[in-house]
């Protein structure tokens, strides 16, 4: 995202003042959706107002969102066989379909994602059970 701290303060200040006009229910989906069009008039009335202009890519609420937290899209995986591995902490990235099975084979339920690390690392296993010793890598044919 490439605004100037200028642009970076009003949309602050226009993510405060959404939020305040956000009514909130119970369907966080719907507070969400409420937000964002909350955002998108505050900020766009923000910055006319002073006779600013933005890249509507740089200030797009999902693209906000995704920067902030560093959030990866993550689609469903078909578990195979209808077991479907847990990620103990932080996931990086999607599960590969492969994970699922060698899991089941080897009765491991819940792994630590360690593929932040490969980079630095890459003999590393990708994924190591939370309870035990196992641990998984890509199989060789994936590679």
């Amino acid at each position: 995202m490439s605004v100037s701290k200028d642009q970076s303060i009003i949309l602050q200040v226009a993510g405060k003042i959404a939020a305040d006009l956000t009514d909130k229910t119970s369907d966080t989906m719907t507070n969400v959706g409420n937000w964002i069009s909350a955002f998108e008039a505050v900020s766009e009335a923000l910055f006319g107002s002073m006779g600013m202009t933005v890249d509507a890519e740089s200030v797009a609420p999902e693209a906000m969102l995704t920067d902030a937290f560093g959030a990866v899209e993550v689609a469903p995986q078909p578990a195979s066989g209808g077991f479907q591995v847990r990620i103990k902490g932080k996931q990086h990235g999607p599960i590969p379909a492969w994970l699922n099975s060698e899991c089941a084979k080897a009765g491991v339920t819940e792994v630590w994602d360690n593929r932040d690390g490969l980079a630095v690392n890459p003999k590393r296993p990708w994924f190591k059970a939370v309870n035990g010793d196992k641990a998984f890598w890509e199989p060789r044919a994936k590679r």
